[in-house]
């Protein structure tokens, strides 16, 4: 476990140091979040008025059509701005200078197979949300068994397509072919992949806690002492503490995608790219 955790740590500094040549790539998961959060409120609200999830156990067709509407059109945004990303960071990796226009540009090159994949990804995470539902609503042992293996069917389609972006990015294949190759690179090389990425999310969640906790105690104790002082400090550390959490939040998600850019190029050209060391991706991702 330590082992898997120094692994991670070095992934991290390394996926870091890439962030640190360039940072512009880091405005991907800014955007994308804007756009998600704009298009939730737009559908949330035409649901709100249509009435179509007013409690009922069992959802209307409208329900299920704008329900797959919902999870299409966030997918289709996440991955976009996924694909621009390690577009972007493919050309880093390759020595170039990227921009916020050339990864727009690649995304835009792709968006026949973005679609695709978000139209799969949609009807995948549509049908798994149904199905924990129903069983949730079922209860009792054959509930929580059938919980249990929906979650594990979960992780075996997040295991499958971990590539799939990647492979989008780079070979600009459709949805059905990603999945394809992503699985095939899986299957010829195996080792911590998941894991390593898992790690690189669970230090930057750790960070985000200590910076939340901190400056956030923080400012509602200053609060709390009253005064004009004590209430504008405590506003500027609550404030830093959002505004950092936020900005980690960010930064682990851009890590996260220079991590599978990186990886996915050593599995298929056997060569560790710029800034990454030959042995933290090969204890990472070793052969079968």
């Amino acid at each position: 476990m330590f082992g898997s955790i120094e692994r991670s740590w070095n992934l991290a500094k390394e996926s870091l140091g890439v962030i640190w040549k360039d940072p512009e790539p880091m405005i991907f998961p800014v955007v994308s979040f804007i756009a998600g959060v704009l298009v939730a409120g737009i559908l949330g609200t035409v649901a709100f008025f249509t009435g179509v999830f007013d409690g009922e156990d069992a959802i209307s067709p409208l329900g299920i059509v704008l329900a797959f509407l919902f999870y299409f059109v966030t997918y289709f945004i996440t991955i976009y701005f996924q694909v621009a990303l390690v577009a972007a960071v493919k050309l880093r990796l390759s020595g170039g200078n990227p921009n916020l226009g050339y990864g727009i540009g690649e995304a835009n090159k792709r968006l026949g197979a973005i679609a695709s994949w978000a139209v799969i990804a949609a009807i995948v995470g549509l049908i798994l949300r149904m199905l924990e539902g129903a069983a949730r609503r079922s209860g009792g042992l054959g509930g929580i068994v059938a919980q249990i293996t929906i979650g594990l069917v979960g992780m075996a389609w997040s295991l499958a397509t971990f590539f799939v972006i990647p492979v989008i990015a780079y070979e600009g294949v459709g949805g059905f072919e990603a999945i394809k190759q992503s699985v095939g690179v899986i299957k010829r090389r195996w080792g911590e992949a998941v894991v390593g990425q898992a790690g690189i999310g669970l230090i930057m969640f750790l960070l985000a806690l200590l910076v939340g906790a901190v400056f956030g105690i923080l400012g509602v104790f200053l609060l709390t002492t009253g005064g004009t002082v004590g209430t504008v400090a405590g506003v500027a550390f609550i404030s830093i503490a959002i505004i950092g959490v936020l900005s980690i939040v960010v930064l682990s998600a851009t890590l996260q995608s220079v991590y599978a850019a990186a990886l996915y190029e050593y599995a298929t050209k056997g060569q560790a790219p710029n800034t990454f060391s030959q042995s933290s991706l090969d204890s990472a991702f070793r052969l079968k």
